[in-house]
């Protein structure tokens, strides 16, 4: 009796441990792979990971190798599926890293003769290795599928750069190197200040996210002492971190903080020339495994429609739609249930059908079932037909920074920059609460473009020459 009651606790135990093991997705599917050796061009490590039982890794023909994969995000995981081929291993681990570099082994297989193994793992990583010990044949290692499966993603630092190509403006520029160039990503292009402290150089991630992490990249006139600055509103700033004596050109800063916007200011220079940096990227925490593919909203007749969708949830709860009239302060609205655990394309709507006159700004509140959540980019539609004619635009032309005012002292709202063609090049939100707004037009080339400024009363639309 007592040893059937031990048994079947300990089959609940495993029951419950692995419940909530989400074997329908494969979390590495697809994702970067790397492994120890190849045996030749058409049996790479992608091959493992690409959702096709046709095509294989193999490895050279000698103990020990491996293949990894990066699944990009930490996930707290459940289990690894490996279909090998003929040349399978008899002994092996599976293995666990956050960083690529110290491994943890969570399972030890020995005397393997199967070509089909599933094996349940815990553990929270961001990469998964199979570290084969003893062939079965005088072959390599070679697998058709390694899929890995996970009960949900955990709060990892996304290798997104959130950085990339949003508008920026620095303390200073030299020539034609322009704060835009740090945010392009492109390595032969960089931002380089005058010679002189301090100096700063700023970005606007568009939305307020969880910051994990800096990358900046210097040319040889880096910066020996500085920090790292984040801000909500453009205004109030909260140093994340301070670097002294800095002797290397490239600078991976972890962070922990809250921001819309991120800057570095440069306290003190290496060299007697200005900062210069080829690349300023930033990295927040991806709390939700919810990947959203695209998040629009547009005016039809007197409602505001929201449409949006994801190409991956898992342990989605609920999107919450939230509205502003200034582009700051935000309420929620309603909201639309989650689809909860999927791999596939699911797609949303909402519809506002009481907007506010005027200028109105929505974003989604994604959050999942332990109540953790981010947010989307914020979308704003205009429902004022009013066209002003009381806002300056000066100078015009404009080399690098358009000053823009209200001559009747009211708000303005955001600016749209928008090509001679119409294409839409640039959405800036004003953080302040004045009549006065600066946009920074240096990553734009020399041409003719369109500018709409927004208040709550109305819209202005005015042609502006970049030089």
């Amino acid at each position: 009796m007592k040893l059937a009651y031990l048994l079947t606790l300990c089959l609940f135990i495993t029951a419950y441990a692995f419940a909530q093991c989400i074997t329908g997705t494969n979390v590495a599917l697809n994702k970067p792979a790397f492994a120890s050796s190849i045996e030749n061009a058409g049996t790479i490590a992608a091959n493992a990971f690409d959702g096709n039982l046709t095509t294989r890794w193999s490895s050279g023909a000698s103990d020990p190798q491996y293949i990894y994969i990066d699944l990009e995000v930490q996930y707290e995981l459940c289990q690894v599926t490996l279909n090998w081929e003929a040349a399978y291993a008899t002994d092996f681990t599976i293995d666990i890293s956050n960083d690529a570099l110290t491994w943890t082994t969570v399972v030890t297989i020995t005397g393997n003769t199967s070509q089909t193994n599933i094996i349940n793992i815990t553990g929270t990583a961001r990469y998964v290795r199979m570290n084969g010990i003893a062939r079965a044949t005088g072959f390599g290692y070679s697998l058709y599928e390694f899929q890995v499966f996970a009960i949900r993603q955990t709060r990892g630092c996304s290798p997104e750069n959130r950085a990339l190509n949003q508008p920026s403006i620095a303390s200073t520029s030299q020539e034609t190197n322009n704060a835009g160039n740090a945010f392009d990503g492109n390595f032969t292009t960089r931002w380089a200040s005058i010679a002189g402290d301090p100096q700063s150089l700023q970005v606007d991630l568009g939305a307020v996210y969880n910051l994990c992490q800096v990358a900046l990249y210097w040319e040889v006139a880096y910066a020996a002492d500085y920090t790292i600055d984040a801000s909500t509103d453009g205004f109030t700033w909260t140093t994340l971190a301070v670097v002294t004596g800095n002797t290397v050109l490239t600078n991976i800063i972890n962070i922990n903080g809250v921001g819309r916007y991120v800057r570095m200011t440069g306290l003190v220079r290496a060299t007697g020339f200005g900062y210069s940096l080829y690349e300023f990227q930033v990295f927040t925490f991806s709390l939700l495994p919810v990947k959203l593919t695209y998040f629009n909203a547009e005016k039809q007749n007197k409602e505001a429609r929201l449409r949006w969708a994801s190409a991956m949830e898992g342990n989605s709860d609920v999107f919450i739609i939230e509205r502003s009239n200034d582009g700051r302060n935000f309420s929620a609205i309603g909201q639309v249930k989650a689809a909860g655990n999927s791999a596939v394309t699911k797609t949303y709507n909402f519809t506002d059908a009481s907007p506010v006159s005027g200028v109105n700004y929505y974003r989604l509140k994604q959050q999942d079932l332990d109540a953790k959540y981010e947010y989307s980019k914020i979308e704003q539609v205009n429902f004022s037909t009013t066209q002003l004619t009381g806002i300056s635009i000066y100078p015009n032309p404009v080399n690098s920074i358009a000053n823009i005012t209200s001559n009747t002292g009211e708000r303005i709202n955001s600016v749209r920059i928008y090509s001679f063609s119409g294409s839409l090049m640039g959405t800036y939100i004003n953080s302040g609460t004045t009549n006065k707004m600066q946009v920074s037009l240096q990553q734009f080339t020399a041409g003719v473009y369109m500018m709409e400024i927004l208040t709550n009363s109305g819209k202005q639309v005015s042609r502006i020459v970049k030089q």
